[in-house]
């Protein structure tokens, strides 16, 4: 089914009583560690919830809600993008959301006011859980059932640092 700006507002509207029942679990990946995740809904939609951390720039997490292989939301920390609209908003190594809409699939982003930082040095796990856990909540996905957060194990790729200090 193609994403149209009815059914992501369907997707999003909290009677869809999104919910998030099961525990991050992460995988190794070369330069990055990701967790995806179902996301529960009444409507039988097909959602998954992940966070993506580069080792080597782990103040720079990105977090998405995706149908089938559409991002409707996707959140990127202390990113840079420009929108492709007009007044070209430009976001260099900060903080941003984007959003999904027919007019411009996931191309344009906005400046999120619920997010929390995330230093750029010692970055712990509980800044990543309370970015992923913020992420949840504007995306009306609900904690609940089985879901734990654990953190990732991260090993830089420049620093040879492992884990993520808490």
């Amino acid at each position: 089914m193609a994403v149209t700006d009815e059914l992501a507002a369907a997707i999003l509207d909290p009677s869809a009583a999104l919910a998030l029942q099961v525990p991050v679990r992460w995988k190794d990946r070369p330069g990055t560690v990701r967790a995806q995740m179902s996301v529960h809904n009444v409507r039988a939609f097909p959602l998954f919830v992940g966070m993506q951390v580069t080792k080597d720039r782990p103040w720079k997490p990105t977090v998405y809600l995706m149908y089938e292989n559409e991002q409707l939301r996707r959140l990127d920390v202390n990113g840079t993008h420009t929108n492709r609209t007009a007044g070209g908003e430009q976001w260099r190594s900060r903080t941003h959301k984007h959003r999904w809409s027919e007019a411009h699939r996931d191309a344009v982003a906005y400046t999120p006011a619920d997010i929390p930082t995330v230093p750029w040095n010692d970055v712990t796990g509980r800044n990543l859980r309370d970015v992923f856990e913020a992420f949840l909540g504007e995306c009306h996905i609900e904690m609940r059932g089985a879901y734990s957060w654990s953190d990732p194990t991260l090993v830089s790729i420049t620093t040879g640092r492992l884990g993520v200090a808490e």
